[in-house]
Protein backbone atom coordinates (compact mmCIF):
# COMPACT_ATOMS: atom_id res chain seq x y z
CA UNK A 1 0.00 0.00 0.00
CA UNK A 2 1.46 3.44 -1.32
CA UNK A 3 0.95 6.31 1.26
CA UNK A 4 0.75 9.90 0.10
CA UNK A 5 1.39 12.46 2.87
CA UNK A 6 1.76 15.74 2.61
CA UNK A 7 4.33 16.28 5.99
CA UNK A 8 4.00 20.53 5.63
CA UNK A 9 0.10 20.19 5.29
CA UNK A 10 -0.02 18.50 8.13
CA UNK A 11 2.29 20.19 10.33
CA UNK A 12 0.39 23.86 8.95
CA UNK A 13 -2.96 22.06 9.88
CA UNK A 14 -1.28 21.36 13.23
CA UNK A 15 -0.37 25.19 13.87
CA UNK A 16 -4.12 25.85 13.06
CA UNK A 17 -5.05 24.00 15.57
CA UNK A 18 -2.85 25.28 18.35
CA UNK A 19 -3.78 29.07 17.16
CA UNK A 20 -7.28 28.08 17.56
CA UNK A 21 -7.20 26.48 20.67
CA UNK A 22 -4.88 29.52 21.92
CA UNK A 23 -7.57 32.10 21.17
CA UNK A 24 -10.40 29.76 22.38
CA UNK A 25 -8.65 29.69 25.83
CA UNK A 26 -7.50 33.80 25.67
CA UNK A 27 -11.79 34.36 24.58
CA UNK A 28 -13.18 32.44 27.85
CA UNK A 29 -10.43 34.13 29.91
CA UNK A 30 -11.40 37.42 28.97
CA UNK A 31 -15.18 36.59 29.69
CA UNK A 32 -14.66 34.79 32.96
CA UNK A 33 -15.12 37.80 35.17
CA UNK A 34 -19.19 38.52 33.18
CA UNK A 35 -19.76 34.93 33.15
CA UNK A 36 -18.93 34.08 36.55
CA UNK A 37 -19.59 37.39 38.39
CA UNK A 38 -23.82 37.93 38.12
CA UNK A 39 -24.94 39.75 41.05
CA UNK A 40 -28.20 39.65 42.18
CA UNK A 41 -30.67 42.54 40.57
CA UNK A 42 -32.42 42.92 44.18
CA UNK A 43 -31.88 41.62 47.49
CA UNK A 44 -34.55 39.13 47.39
CA UNK A 45 -34.16 35.24 47.87
CA UNK A 46 -35.29 34.67 43.89
CA UNK A 47 -33.13 36.88 42.53
CA UNK A 48 -30.03 35.53 44.68
CA UNK A 49 -31.04 32.18 43.08
CA UNK A 50 -30.84 33.35 39.77
CA UNK A 51 -27.47 34.86 39.71
CA UNK A 52 -26.12 31.75 41.45
CA UNK A 53 -28.02 29.74 38.47
CA UNK A 54 -26.54 32.10 36.10
CA UNK A 55 -22.69 31.84 37.74
CA UNK A 56 -23.38 28.07 37.75
CA UNK A 57 -24.15 28.33 33.49
CA UNK A 58 -21.08 30.80 33.21
CA UNK A 59 -18.76 28.21 35.09
CA UNK A 60 -19.89 25.04 33.24
CA UNK A 61 -19.42 26.84 29.77
CA UNK A 62 -16.00 27.59 31.21
CA UNK A 63 -15.39 23.92 31.99
CA UNK A 64 -16.10 22.86 28.66
CA UNK A 65 -14.60 25.38 26.86
CA UNK A 66 -11.63 24.32 28.90
CA UNK A 67 -11.77 20.69 27.72
CA UNK A 68 -12.19 21.78 24.21
CA UNK A 69 -9.23 24.18 24.00
CA UNK A 70 -7.29 21.00 25.68
CA UNK A 71 -8.68 18.46 23.19
CA UNK A 72 -7.79 20.59 20.32
CA UNK A 73 -4.24 21.29 21.42
CA UNK A 74 -3.86 17.39 21.85
CA UNK A 75 -4.89 17.02 18.32
CA UNK A 76 -2.17 20.11 17.39
CA UNK A 77 0.40 17.83 19.44
CA UNK A 78 -0.80 14.55 17.46
CA UNK A 79 -0.33 16.23 14.35
CA UNK A 80 2.72 17.52 14.60
CA UNK A 81 3.89 14.23 15.56
CA UNK A 82 2.72 12.72 12.73
CA UNK A 83 4.23 15.27 10.84
CA UNK A 84 7.42 14.25 12.20
CA UNK A 85 7.35 10.42 11.74
CA UNK A 86 6.38 10.90 8.25
CA UNK A 87 9.23 13.34 7.66
CA UNK A 88 12.06 10.76 9.85
CA UNK A 89 9.96 7.26 8.17
CA UNK A 90 10.26 8.78 4.30
CA UNK A 91 14.87 9.74 4.79
CA UNK A 92 14.44 6.49 5.93
CA UNK A 93 13.02 4.82 3.29
CA UNK A 94 15.27 7.10 0.84
CA UNK A 95 18.41 5.98 2.78
CA UNK A 96 17.47 2.45 2.49
CA UNK A 97 16.78 2.78 -1.16
CA UNK A 98 20.22 4.59 -1.53
CA UNK A 99 22.10 1.90 -0.15
CA UNK A 100 20.28 -1.03 -1.25
CA UNK A 101 21.36 0.37 -5.15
Amino acid sequence: MVLQVQSEAVLASSSAEAGISAETQAAASAAAPVLLGVLPMGGDPDSAMFAAALNACGGSYLGVVSEHAAQRGLFAGAQSLASGTYVVTELMRSLTLAIGA
